[in-house]
């Protein structure tokens, strides 16, 4: 990425989360139609999806789940953006919904699919698994999920947005430690450069089209795992391209709703999330709050 600005979305709305934790789904709608408009730059997003997606890729939705029913990417969010691609003339036959493990996938609400359409599995369903090919990148080296090399052509990032212990937040890049069969190797520093290499794979860089995160409900204290102490029903969605400029924004947000708790800020509490600065340097997107646009809509 050069150094033009970079342009992330966000839409909230009051009125998302209802009060018995259920999500309104005709608001999620006009949320995504108000973002996903506002980032084509054109005010047709149809027409944008496939300029985004050939009729020959097969899209990969790649969720977060490790934070179980109370901190995931919700299925109702996928489902909306499911059916504006398939509206948009991208068939959900051609939609791929995943993460790391069939179970996380089924807790949270997900239904497994392996015929029809949209298709969801774990990379550890039978017969898929992590590639035999080891794939490197500054100190980074592994294995890749199949789904991620050989059934997708093209996917949407979809995580949710969390504090996390060691990095600091989790939200695009982070999200990508779900693609790797040995993430547990980087998590010292910060996970720092770790998080910026993994991101730097000509695989996972080049074939990234679209970031959508699930804020809808954001935790600020506490993670990867949920406390409901430390979550709020923040309702809202962040829509870009660029993975940094994504988490610079999210990073304020968290550092916003750590202060409204009377919480120190992460950097004083020594987990800043250093990583974000280091993938800006790798040339992997924008962190400098003057060369990211974000555009704000309440709905």
């Amino acid at each position: 990425m050069d150094n033009e600005t970079s342009l992330v979305i966000k839409v909230s709305s009051p009125l998302v989360n209802t009060s018995d934790g259920d999500i309104d789904t005709d608001i999620l709608y006009q949320m995504f139609e108000i973002g996903l408009n506002a980032l084509s730059g054109e005010g047709d997003y149809p027409e944008w999806f496939r300029l985004l997606f050939s009729n020959d890729d097969v899209i990969g939705i790649k969720v977060n789940t490790l934070g179980g029913p109370g901190m995931s990417t919700r299925v109702e969010a996928v489902d909306v953006l499911s059916g504006l691609l398939s509206d948009s003339g991208i068939p959900r036959k051609k939609h791929l919904i995943w993460d790391r493990h069939d179970w996380e996938l089924k807790a949270v609400g997900y239904t497994l699919k392996t015929r029809g359409g949209p298709l969801c599995f774990g990379t550890d369903h039978t017969g898929v698994g992590f590639s035999n090919r080891l794939v490197s990148k500054g100190k980074v080296g592994g294995l890749l999920s199949t789904i991620l090399t050989d059934y997708c052509s093209g996917f949407v990032n979809f995580p949710v947005l969390k504090d996390h212990g060691v990095a600091g937040i989790t939200c695009s890049l982070k999200n990508h430690y779900g693609s790797i069969h040995n993430p547990n190797k980087y998590h010292d520093n910060g996970c720092d450069p770790y998080i910026a290499d993994l991101n730097s794979l000509e695989q996972i860089r080049m074939h990234q089209r679209l970031i959508i995160v699930d804020c809808l409900r954001v935790q600020f204290h506490g993670g990867p795992a949920y406390h409901r102490r430390w979550a709020t029903d923040y309702g809202a969605l962040l829509f870009g391209t660029d993975p940094v400029a994504i988490d610079t924004v999210g990073y304020g947000i968290i550092e916003d709703l750590r202060k409204d708790a009377g919480m120190e800020p992460l950097k004083g509490s020594k987990r800043e999330p250093i990583y974000i600065q280091r993938s800006a340097q790798y040339g992997l997107g924008n962190s400098d709050p003057e060369k990211i646009e974000l555009k704000e809509f309440i709905v």
